[in-house]
């Protein structure tokens, strides 16, 4: 495969090249997120939902190589313990607990500064309610579907500000690897499978059975 010499970065991290094949889209992905489009800054409060999946937990080491706070939200306590291990600072099992009631306690009322969400669909207006006003909510997934319905009235009144992301630049890509080399951000690596066993990576995927991310090793028996 070519690449145009513009799109290619120099790594320096020293890591496995497992492990780098973890970081190239979804590191640039959330450094954009967060740092460009979401403005999150040191001593922001951040919520990132489905914290333990490839994306989010990148979006966590990321808000916290800037100095901001997080918020998280899993499906079951065996990742919340996954998510604080990467340094979320409040874990919120959307199975058993409100979001935006344990957000706003977190906030002594006020709402997160800034959320990152990845799940989309029905999700998205309890994410916007957790934002503060003048908060930025940064839509990045629709794992729980691409459509939503949102309180215009309460949006509007609030200014609140709902930006979208896709991808990032090479110096967005650049800055996560100066963190990966400091020791700031760390791969998310969940395991490895050979290319034969690539059905079984995807119906773990599908069943919400990873924790960071999967890696295909085509040489691999």
């Amino acid at each position: 495969m070519e690449v145009p010499a513009r799109w290619a970065t120099k790594d320096t991290t020293g890591r496995s090249p497992a492990e780098m094949a973890t970081l190239p889209v979804v590191l640039g992905t959330s450094v954009r997120a967060i740092r460009h489009v979401g403005e999150v800054k040191a001593g922001d409060t951040v919520l990132i939902t489905a914290g333990a999946s490839g994306s989010g937990s990148m979006h966590i080491q990321v808000a916290k190589a800037l100095g901001a706070k997080v918020a998280v939200t899993v499906r079951d306590d065996v990742k919340g313990d996954y998510v604080k291990s990467l340094g979320a600072d409040l874990v919120i099992n959307t199975r058993k607990e409100n979001v935006v009631e344990r957000v706003k306690a977190w906030t002594e009322g006020q709402g997160a500064d800034v959320a990152i969400d990845n799940v989309g669909g029905n999700e998205l207006s309890h994410i916007i309610e957790s934002v503060r006003p003048f908060g930025i909510i940064v839509a990045y997934g629709f794992s729980a579907g691409a459509e939503s319905t949102i309180n215009v009235r309460d949006f509007f009144l609030a200014q609140k500000q709902l930006r979208g992301t896709v991808f990032a630049d090479p110096e967005d890509l650049e800055w996560g690897l100066e963190q990966v080399r400091l020791g700031k951000i760390t791969p998310a690596l969940d395991r490895t499978f050979p290319l034969s066993q690539a059905s079984e990576a995807h119906r773990l995927l599908a069943t919400n059975q990873v924790k960071g991310n999967f890696v295909l090793l085509p040489w691999a028996e």
